[in-house]
Order: structure tokens, then sequence, then C-alpha cells
């Protein structure tokens, strides 16, 4: 027994180094490309990646990237004389998606000439909605937008295709055109 427990001892010490295996991170190839224009039968216009899939429905929007996993939702709401309160509930969400989050960047786009205001809300850290933004002609029609990734919120892993869609939404909200 001593002679076996002497040879696997002796086995075991060769010169092999173990050397651990090296992270493995997520690799989206992102590659520029031309916009395409988008017509929706709600009342406007943008441009938009020609790689996404649209869908919509009582002129609420889907624009999912299916590389990416990832899913721009837009909602429109009439206004009605109800600015105010509808805006206080997208601050509300607004507060409600920052739980998680380390910091919330804020910027403004304000087309006077065409009516075109938005308000870009994107969140670092572990948020369930990586990019908030509204846009409204702010007299009858407010569009709110949200980013969402069909995965865990894992910040870190889904840095480069956030930065990748926020451009696109950064796109989306400059070209924008109400009919």
């Amino acid at each position: 027994m001593k002679k076996m427990f002497l040879f696997i001892f002796l086995y075991s010490c060769s010169n092999q180094s173990t050397i651990p295996k090296p992270q493995a991170f997520l690799y989206n190839e992102l590659k520029e490309f031309d916009y395409v224009y988008y017509e929706s039968n709600c009342g406007y216009s943008f441009f938009v990646n020609p790689k996404n899939d649209i869908s919509s429905e009582n002129c609420n929007i889907k624009i999912k990237n299916s590389s990416l996993n990832s899913t721009i939702y837009l909602s429109q709401v009439s206004v009605k004389n109800n600015f105010n309160l509808i805006d206080s509930d997208f601050i509300k969400k607004i507060n409600e998606n920052s739980t998680n989050a380390f910091s919330v960047n804020v910027s403004e786009f304000n087309d006077i000439e065409n009516k075109v205001f938005a308000k870009y809300f994107s969140f670092t850290g572990n948020a369930p909605s990586n990019t908030r933004f509204y846009i409204t002609d702010s007299i009858s029609v407010y569009l709110k937008g949200s980013l969402y990734f069909d995965s865990k919120p894992n910040y870190d892993s889904l840095l480069p295709s956030v930065y990748f869609v926020n451009n696109e939404i950064r796109k989306m909200i400059q070209t924008f055109k109400w009919k």
C-alpha cells in the first residue's frame, strides 16, 4: 500500500504546469452600414439599420436586431392635454429602471423647425433597460422608447452591443420626422 501511495505521489509530480483558461468574452461583429428610410403608418418616419426586423401593431413598434438579441420598443401615446402626466409617468419609469444602475446620463435633442423634441437616458450598470427615450411634438404625440436585450443584464458583457444600438437610436432620433 505504501508503494502504491509513493507511486501515485511521484506520478502526480510531473513537470507540467497547469495554465488557467483565459476568460471568454462575448464577440459580436459590429459592421458599419448604410441606414434605410422607415415610414410608419402612425405619422412619422426615421432612418434605421437595414438588418433590423421591424414589426408594428397599433402604433407600437418593435425594432429587433437578431444578431445582438436586442429589441427597441416604441409606443405611441396621444397627449390630449395630458403632457405633464405622461411625462411624469415616463420619469417614474426612469427612476424604477435606475435602481440597479451606477449612473444615468441624460441628453436632449431639439429640432424646433420640424417640431421634434427628444430626451435620451442611458444607464450605466446592470439596469433592466440600458436606454430609454422619448420623442414628442410637445402638442399631440408622445413616443416612448426603450432598449432591451434578451439576456441577463450583465453590463460588462453587453457594453459593445449597448454602444452599437445606442448609436442606432441616436440616428433614429436625429432623422425623425413627423408627417
